[in-house]
Order: structure tokens, then sequence, then C-alpha cells
């Protein structure tokens, strides 16, 4: 199997960071009108710090992504090396790949891998990594998911190159 290298999309990156500011200043401006509305002060208020934290935080994740000179993605005999969102895992061998299935929230599709032991995977990078891999295992059943939205790549070439790869890596275990 050849090694395939998607690297990430700077133009989507661009686009998340300036959307992620914008949603900060939308939060900016709600905060400064909330005391206008005194019935409606403290909603407003918590929206506004929840826009400022979440936007916020896409911000500088975009903004670090931006200098991150690794692939997004990397496809190869030993597996996937996943470095295309801020819950990768990074290397997921094959060996322990169940199956990839397609799922979506909202029109968002993403890959799920479902994977052996998917506890190992969860249980990768800090504390916050860690709860997002958790709420992503139990959402979609997997701790691992994958968008095409930060890679240059189309979804459904992504679906079909990781496909082609896993039965590539299950055919060469059957001929060992």
């Amino acid at each position: 199997m050849t090694e395939r290298v998607i690297p990430l999309n700077r133009t989507k990156i661009v686009l998340l960071v300036v959307g992620a500011i914008a949603f900060v200043a939308a939060g900016l401006w709600i905060w400064s009108i909330a005391d206008t509305r005194p019935e409606d002060a403290v909603r407003m208020k918590a929206t506004a710090v929840a826009a400022i934290g979440f936007f916020g935080l896409c911000a500088v994740y975009g903004s670090v992504k931006l200098f991150d000179r690794k692939p997004g993605l990397v496809i190869d005999a030993e597996g996937i090396i996943d470095n295309s969102s801020a819950v990768a895992v990074g290397r997921i061998a094959w060996s322990d790949v169940v199956a990839i299935t397609v799922n979506a929230i909202e029109r968002q599709r993403f890959l799920t891998v479902a994977v052996r032991d998917p506890q190992k995977y969860a249980a990768r990078g800090g504390p916050l990594r860690r709860l997002l891999h958790a709420a992503n295992l139990k959402r979609a059943g997997s701790p691992i998911n994958i968008s095409s939205t930060a890679l240059r790549i189309g979804f459904d070439e992504l679906e079909c190159a990781l496909s082609d790869a896993l039965r590539a890596s299950r055919d060469a275990a059957k001929r060992a």
C-alpha cells in the first residue's frame, strides 16, 4: 500500500478563524447591550459568555492549526495518522479498526472509525481532549471521528480512500 498524505486546507481554516472571530464580536456586542434589556439581561449575558468562550477557543485552535506543518491525515500500510481536528487521536493501527462508517450531525458528515478498544483511544491527550473523546464515544460509538472539513480532500474521496485502505490492509493480513 502506498502512503497517502492529505494536507490541511488552510483556506478552510482561515474561514473558520474569521467566522469564529465574528461570533466572538457578536458575543461582545450582546454583552454590551444586555443591560439595556433588564428582563433578558441574565440570558443575554449567558449567551454572550458561551459565544465568546466557545468561539474564542475555535479562533485560538484555528490560529494554531494555521501554523501546523504536519499533514492533516496520513494513510499508510500501518494505519491512519489523524491530525485533522482538535480531537484527533494520532496513529490508529489497521489491526485495531473494526469498521469505518458514515455518520452525520445536521448536514455535517464525518467518518466514524470503530476500533476494538475504544477506551485506549479515548484516553489519549490532555483532560479536555479526553473529555471530547468520551463525548464522541457516547454520541457516535467511537472516540475517532474524521471530517473532511479541515482537509484538502472532499468527503466522498476521503471515504473511498479510507475504505480502500482498510480493505487492502485486511487482504494483506489474510495473505500473511
